[in-house]
């Protein structure tokens, strides 16, 4: 039985061993083991192609045992199956946490487990295979690619000659005044240097797969490099009687880059959009943004060509691969430019983005990061095309075309976009991005627009976040109502009810007059007066001290109209709080309304004073004449200046614990 599989079962009990073997020495090669250091060494020397690892043993049990295999390159890939009495829930997660692929019982039936044996030995043995056929593919790619380069350097030398010299003879053609042969020539040297073109394309994507192209870094200045690329690209404008629009959205400064390819990145992009539009407009907008990640350059290239399809989408950046026939015979090209500029993008750390609508054209956005470094970037880029607008907003859909859709009609009424087509990206972007509102699709795959929902309302940084959730389903009342979405859309949508709830909710208003942040680190008292104000139509933030108060100032998209801040905190108290507040010029002209149990001393008030617009303590007003002093300060009436302490009005948090009853009796003199 040479040829059969190899098991190794590892097991400190003869019985058991003796027991496995004879089910499985019929049709598998059996290897045994009474320990796991035995087990480890075995498996160095035979390389099965499973392991049957018992859980409870001397020395190192069967978890760690497994984790010293997973450990072994050479050995990380066999799959280990877990064989054990142990039957209760937390050992099972153990033993996948430790890296097995199965757990069975013991005592086990035959069947079921010559079942799991046979299935995982089938799946390791195709993985394998895949992966050799992966490897014989990567290093035929390979070859290829240095075939193209070798040949490409090979074609090139006789095209320049050819060029050239068909220049010369034009030039003596003009001298002679044989315009009969300078037509040809031109015909000649038009062709040539179309033929040239395609061998540099060609060069260039097989240095890139054989690894060979790199990147030669320099710092140089933005703005003159779209003035050059402005006179590059004009003769092809006019080739076709197009408009060109440059819009430099702020100061560009200057990129620590690579020039030559940056430069090809953008000519390619508006190469192809000259080319697919005639008697239209060429836009190129350019801004430079910071984000978490970095500094970036956004570049915008939009067209009013043919534009594409969904389906046409899914083969850019493919070599060799147009649309489809019909755009090759009718504007010519390779299909090799896109997948260039994906290429040296990928190789400076940057991305790109399209959309397009099939008949109206397309709009490519680069995102570049200001300093590149000579080796690739993972890390994950900005998804969007930001610019000042009315606010952000993120889309989350799992059908492309209904996020171009909302995307267009967003970005029509003014506010930046982006969008994630699952609701695992869309938790991740909603976390990195924190947007002023998120458009939720509620039937997804794998994970649905309820779980998604569930997981924001979770989430303290986004539980407040505005979520309108979209299906052709017309039963949306029940989910709205039980996971508190802030509305719901029927589709297909329409643009006219969407921009009325997004006015109605007051999305992406800077310093919106509706927006109260409430920083307390009272967990009841702090959602009871978020969801008093939220039922008069406010926006509310919340945060447990004055340190995380300041960092999700730091990091929000729009600024509170009001704050209403405890003093006695953990971390940050209320004091330090408004003296940081009060320091930053942008947040010093936000209205604070102070609560607190305590009764505050002179010197406590003097600190406070001028600083704060309303001290509430110890007397009780009607819920309505506190929400009127809100009105007051949002309204932008000027501040309030601090009463003296024994005039002022105030109130106690005992009185907040009973606000929603409406009336209070006042105390008597």
């Amino acid at each position: 039985m040479s040829n059969a599989p190899k098991i190794l079962i590892i097991d400190d009990s003869i019985a058991n061993l003796t027991l496995l073997e004879g089910v499985l020495a019929t049709k598998f090669t059996v290897i045994k083991a009474q320990t796991g250091r035995q087990g480890l060494a075995l498996a160095h020397n035979c390389h099965p192609e499973l392991i049957l690892l018992d859980v409870t043993m001397p020395d190192w049990d069967g978890y760690h045992t497994c984790q010293q295999i997973k450990q072994h390159p050479e050995l990380a890939k066999i799959p280990v199956l877990f064989i054990s009495a142990v039957h209760r829930p937390e050992h099972k997660v153990r033993a996948f946490e430790a890296g097995g692929v199965d757990y069975v019982e013991k005592p086990f039936q035959q069947k079921e487990l010559l079942a799991r044996i046979n299935t995982h030995i089938e799946l390791y043995r195709l993985r394998e295979s895949l992966e050799k056929a992966k490897e014989s593919a990567e290093a035929a790619n390979r070859a290829k690619s240095q075939f193209l380069a070798n040949m490409s350097h090979e074609l090139r030398t006789p095209m320049n000659a050819i060029i050239g010299y068909s220049e010369m003879l034009q030039e003596e053609t003009e001298e002679l005044n044989m315009p009969e042969c300078g037509d040809d020539l031109e015909k000649i040297i038009l062709a040539g240097k179309h033929l040239l073109n395609l061998i540099n394309d060609i060069l260039d994507l097989s240095k890139i797969e054989s690894g060979k192209m790199e990147l030669h870094i320099e710092t140089f200045d933005v703005t003159q490099l779209l003035t050059e690329i402005q006179g590059t690209i004009r003769p092809l404008l006019d080739n076709k009687s197009n408009t060109f629009h440059l819009r430099i959205i702020n100061t560009l400064g200057t990129i620590h880059a690579d020039l030559t390819k940056t430069r090809q990145i953008l000519v390619n992009l508006l190469s192809n959009a000259a080319k697919f539009t005639e008697q239209g407009t060429v836009r190129l907008e350019a801004l430079r943004k910071k984000s978490s990640e970095g500094e970036w350059l956004y570049f915008r290239i939009t067209d009013e060509g043919i534009g594409m399809t969904p389906e046409q989408q899914k083969k850019l950046f493919q070599p060799f691969t147009q649309v489809d026939a019909s755009t090759t015979r009718r504007f010519g090209g390779t299909g090799l430019g896109l997948t260039i500029v994906k290429k040296f993008l990928d190789m400076m750390g940057g991305n790109i983005s399209v959309s397009s609508i099939f008949g109206k054209g397309s709009t490519f956005t680069v995102h570049l990061p200001v300093i590149v470094s000579a080796l690739p970037q993972t890390e994950a880029l900005p998804p969007l095309f930001e610019e000042p607008m009315n606010g952000f907003i993120l889309v989350i859909d799992d059908d492309l075309i209904v996020r171009e859709l909302l995307h267009s009609y967003l970005s029509e009424l003014g506010y930046s976009v982006a969008c994630a087509a699952s609701g695992q990206e869309g938790l991740e972007l909603a976390k990195k991005l924190r947007p002023d509102a998120i458009i939720l699709d509620v039937m997804m795959p794998e994970m649905d627009g309820w779980a998604v929902l569930s997981a924001l309302k979770n989430n303290p940084l986004l539980t407040d976040t505005p979520v309108i959730m979209t299906s052709f389903e017309e039963n949306l009342s029940t989910g709205h109502a039980t996971l508190e979405a802030t509305d719901c859309l029927a589709k297909p949508v329409d643009p006219r009810r969407l921009a009325y709830l997004l006015n109605k909710y007051k999305i992406g208003e800077i310093a919106s007059k509706n927006s109260v942040m409430v920083v307390d680190d009272n967990e009841i008292l702090r959602d009871m007066m978020a969801e008093m104000l939220e039922e008069e139509g406010w926006r509310v933030s919340q945060a447990e001290n004055g340190r995380v108060a300041l960092e999700q100032l730091v990091t929000f998209q729009q600024i509170p109209a009001l704050i209403l801040l405890d003093l006695n905190m953990p971390e940050m108290d209320g004091f330090e709080f408004i003296t940081h507040l009060r320091k930053n010029p942008i947040w010093e002209k936000i209205p604070v309304i102070v609560i607190t149990a305590a009764i505050l001393s002179a010197q406590e008030q003097a600190r406070l004073h001028g600083y704060v617009e309303s001290i509430f303590q110890k007397e009780t007003y009607e819920r309505d004449d506190l929400f009127k002093r809100i009105r007051q300060l949002l309204s932008q009436v000027p501040p309030i200046q601090l009463e003296d302490p024994q005039q002022q009005t105030v109130f106690t948090k005992q009185l907040l614990e009973n606000l929603k009853n409406r009336s209070f009796k006042k105390p008597t003199s």
